[in-house]
């Protein structure tokens, strides 16, 4: 009877783990992520630098080739931002990785309330709308959000 318990139980432990088996690109994803933002720099004139500290625990180095996004601050349409510049994330660890961009204010009063909650690290009531193209080993991949809560897309880019 023991003997039958213990298969049944590993019956079931394996069909279990045949069903919750993930695909490359979830394995992938699960071993990069934004561990924090360390700084934000930079004038309307000269464009700005957004820090971030990012995990990258592959043995590949992603280039984000073009981005654009939309921030808005307390449900207003706040700024609009665009990639100067391709962003190169380094390959096993975390790396500080510069992001270039150029900002577009679409509300200057809105603005200045949103700059002081992104240098304070505190995302409440920001939301973003972003697209962008990254290449990893010459394949390219199509990556973007609607309108979603500041704090929600960087759980799900791993902060």
């Amino acid at each position: 009877m023991k003997k039958i318990v213990t298969i049944l139980i590993a019956l079931s432990l394996f069909a279990t783990g045949c069903s919750s088996k993930k695909s490359a690109a979830e394995r992938i994803q699960e071993k990069l992520g934004i561990e924090g933002i360390e700084n934000i720099s930079g004038s309307m004139s000269g464009g700005w630098v957004v820090t971030l500290r990012v995990r990258n625990e592959t043995a590949y180095t992603p280039v984000i080739k073009t981005g654009e996004g939309d921030l808005y601050c307390d449900n207003v349409l706040t700024a609009h931002a665009s990639l100067m510049a391709p962003v190169t994330i380094p390959k096993k660890g975390i790396h500080a990785v510069d992001v270039p961009l150029e900002i577009k204010l679409h509300n200057p009063l809105r603005a200045i309330s949103l700059l002081m909650r992104l240098s304070e690290k505190k995302f409440d009531d920001v939301e973003i709308a972003f697209d962008s193209d990254i290449e990893v080993m010459g394949i390219k991949k199509h990556f973007g959000t609607p309108r979603v809560a500041a704090t929600e897309l960087l759980n799900k880019l791993g902060k």
